[in-house]
């Protein structure tokens, strides 16, 4: 699953559906559409304008910085991976847009694919079109084609432990959770309340239903009055800032936070005031893990050079690395497929790869059964605030995984080791 997930959130409750046709999709006559002798063509869907936008659209400069390493590099089997069009769903016209990059202009495969509304997989299924992309809601599971980003299933009760453990480590005696009142948003947040029961750690108050836009000040003066001392956020950016400053004008001293959404540098460096003593849960190798660990985290290091000369406004951006991760994964499979790719092919020689760890920047992901559960055990890393930076934390030496088996009983105290290939390790 993807934290950032929960970024887009908020913007679902305003949102409309998709007016996209139901008709049936008309066949593209070929298993290799796009192909031709030094070139493969694909495209990219997104919401590129909007007020969520900035949630969805900075998965393309991820793509095209990958893509463009891999054409400097020669390509793939002599032929150079073009990204053709990125088309803007708008929000409520995924399918329709998607339908014209496969019908009208014949691309290989969708790679970037963002939107809180992704409409457009039952077509996308059908015409058997390869995509990748960023996962908001489990429609892009059991599809064998549809690849999200670290896995195509969101499982909330994989990533549960994690929000008891980081409460022990922070030694927290009462806990409040808060998110909005959208699946996206509540699911989460209702297994950390869960989870912290479950292992012990007192929930003073939760408000799983907090509307877009509203002032936080009365949970906060709830939460005062229960004694609260760590906060769980499953709200976007804006509404974490509001409660981060209802927090201080409410003279709450020294509560810690952890926030699903707003890893995000510029962010940071704008608003270090509101995010000190805060944290988050980190699905790939930390960006500072790079100059943390120095000589460590070759894969991270990689990235950051390459987004830092093809995309250099993205570099640190967490959808843009959903791209990459996404034009990553094609390109691992067209590389096993060999010099004469089909759709089917690539396909399957994906779903055969076991062990995908993005270049050294995740964890292994299996896709022989990512389409319909995910990879155990289920790991994160994590991240503080830290002045105008953000700084690893709960690592042992260059360890910087936390796993827990992503089914049955975990021991908080006892993480289970990282599985063979991840990053560090």
């Amino acid at each position: 699953m993807s934290w950032l997930a929960i970024g887009a959130a908020a913007a679902l409750v305003g949102a409309g559906c998709s007016n996209a046709s139901n008709a049936p999709p008309a066949a593209t006559g070929s298993s290799a559409p796009g192909v031709s002798a030094h070139q493969i063509d694909v495209g990219a869907v997104a919401t590129l304008s909007g007020g969520i936008a900035a949630d969805f659209a900075p998965i393309v400069p991820g793509v095209r910085a990958y893509l463009d390493m891999v054409n400097a590099e020669g390509g793939v089997d002599g032929r150079k991976i073009v990204l053709t069009k990125a088309l803007d769903d708008g929000t409520v016209n995924n399918e329709q847009v998607t339908r014209t990059l496969v019908q009208q202009d014949h691309v290989f495969a969708i790679v970037g694919m963002a939107t809180a509304f992704f409409t457009a997989a039952p077509f996308l299924v059908q015409t058997g079109t390869p995509t990748f992309g960023f996962a908001t809601e489990n429609d892009w599971t059991p599809a064998k084609n549809l690849f999200a980003a670290y896995g195509s299933v969101i499982d909330y009760s994989t990533t549960e432990s994690f929000f008891p453990y980081i409460a022990r480590k922070l030694h927290s005696r009462v806990a409040a959770v808060v998110a909005y009142g959208v699946p996206q948003s509540a699911d989460e947040c209702q297994g950390a309340v869960s989870a912290l029961k479950r292992y012990g750690v007192t929930v003073g108050y939760s408000d799983l239903a907090v509307p877009l836009g509203n002032s936080l000040s009365s949970d906060v003066v709830h939460m005062k009055q229960a004694g609260v001392d760590f906060v769980v956020s499953c709200m976007d950016i804006p509404g974490n800032l509001q409660l981060s400053r209802a927090i201080q004008q409410n003279g709450m001293v020294g509560v810690k936070q952890l926030w699903l959404d707003g890893y995000d540098l510029p962010t940071l460096r704008q608003y270090s005031s509101l995010m000190q003593n805060t944290y988050f849960l980190v699905q790939h190798v930390p960006f500072q893990a790079a100059s943390q660990f120095p000589g460590e985290f070759p894969g991270m290091r990689h990235y950051i050079s390459v987004m830092n000369k093809y995309e250099p406004g993205y570099t640190y951006n967490e959808v843009a690395i959903e791209g990459w991760l996404s034009a990553a994964l094609f390109v691992a499979g067209l590389r096993a497929v060999g010099p004469s790719p089909t759709q089917q092919k690539l396909v399957a020689a994906i779903n055969r790869i076991k062990n995908f760890n993005s270049g050294d920047i995740t964890t292994p992901t299996d896709w022989s059964i990512a389409h319909t559960e995910v990879t155990s055990p289920s790991c994160e890393t994590f991240v503080v605030a830290e002045g105008t930076t953000f700084k690893v934390v709960f690592n042992r030496g260059k360890n910087i995984w936390v796993c827990f088996p992503a089914r049955g009983a975990a021991d908080l105290s006892h993480p289970v080791a990282p599985p063979p290939g991840a990053p560090g390790t």
